[in-house]
């Protein structure tokens, strides 16, 4: 099983423009509404895929209802702890014109310790039956930084692969216990790599750095330039899939999908990319958040592309 973490889900509410006018006046040409986080996008990818995976982190009482129909709808097997407050909401403006999204993310409401507590207890409980735990997205306030570092020491005390895809503090204390996997995107691993940046290391450099420091894999999600994945042997380029983006929401979610289900397929590095390749294309290619189905990724695992570049 995959087992999935939400710790700030997020009523996502597209609104879709010709081109965006800052400062002026803008006409809207369409919205809509979706119930999201990264981690929901994960597990709905990869049931999408016909893997066996599992929704847990955190609801909250006063509009929790949206999230329980939601993976209801999706048919997805899920455990939320409910905290008090309301999902956060956040704007999503894409301008078609230019194909590009511009984000509006709220910190979602304070979560007391004594629910953080009762969720990571909640989240051991099912580690016995778990061999990749996805840990992704943002935390809300009141979340300690070091929630992730602490989930993913517990996982290996069970022999649990981990997946870490967030930024900031969270992101570099979840480093120090070396997950199996890492995705950060470009502007994420600058961020967390600025010092040795500056100190004149190549990003590639850096990035086999970490591989040598214990993690299994490394993926640079690039946007429009693709991406980067990294073993202990080499490192492999794709480029972006040339699809017609409708919404970009998802995209580097779809490819941690993408990845576990390759690696609970027993597949190689390769083929570990070409999946996430093709995941994140379908899932750009749908409207608002939608993802990709098993006949989008299907269809488009044949035309990436994959190169050994050291």
């Amino acid at each position: 099983m995959i087992l999935t973490v939400t710790l700030n889900p997020c009523i996502d509410k597209t609104i879709y423009l010709d081109i965006l006018e800052t400062g002026g006046y803008n006409r809207v040409k369409s919205t809509r509404i979706d119930v999201a986080g990264k981690g929901l996008n994960v597990s709905t990818v990869l049931n999408h895929l016909g893997e066996d995976t599992l929704c847990m982190g955190l609801n909250f009482r006063n509009n929790g209802t949206l999230l329980e129909r939601t993976v209801n709808n999706r048919g997805l097997k899920h455990h939320f702890v409910y905290a008090d407050g309301s999902i956060r909401t956040n704007i999503k403006l894409f301008e078609q014109a230019s194909h590009t999204m511009t984000e509006i993310n709220e910190a979602g409401p304070c979560v007391s310790s004594s629910v953080i507590d009762r969720l990571v207890d909640e989240i051991d409980a099912r580690l016995e039956h778990t061999h990749i735990l996805v840990l992704s997205g943002s935390i809300p306030p009141g979340v300690p930084a070091d929630i992730y570092q602490r989930l993913i020491r517990m996982a290996h005390r069970k022999d649990v692969k981990t997946v870490l895809d967030t930024a900031g503090e969270p992101f570099a204390l979840g480093l120090r216990e070396k997950p199996f996997l890492i995705k950060p995107n470009g502007v994420e691993f600058e961020q967390t790599f600025r010092q040795e940046l500056k100190s004149g290391k190549t990003p590639l450099e850096i990035a086999r750095s970490v591989i040598d420091s214990g993690v299994s894999y490394l993926c640079i999600s690039l946007g429009e330039d693709g991406a980067l994945l990294l073993d202990r042997e080499h490192t492999y380029r794709a480029k972006a899939l040339p699809v017609e983006a409708k919404g970009l929401t998802g995209a580097g979610d779809s490819m941690v999908a993408g990845m576990c289900y390759a690696l609970r397929k027993h597949l190689g590095s390769e083929d570990m990319l070409r999946w996430a390749m093709a995941c994140a294309a379908g899932s750009v290619r749908q409207e608002g958040t939608l993802l990709a189905g098993e006949s989008d990724v299907q269809e488009l695992l044949p035309a990436v592309n994959i190169e050994v570049i050291t």
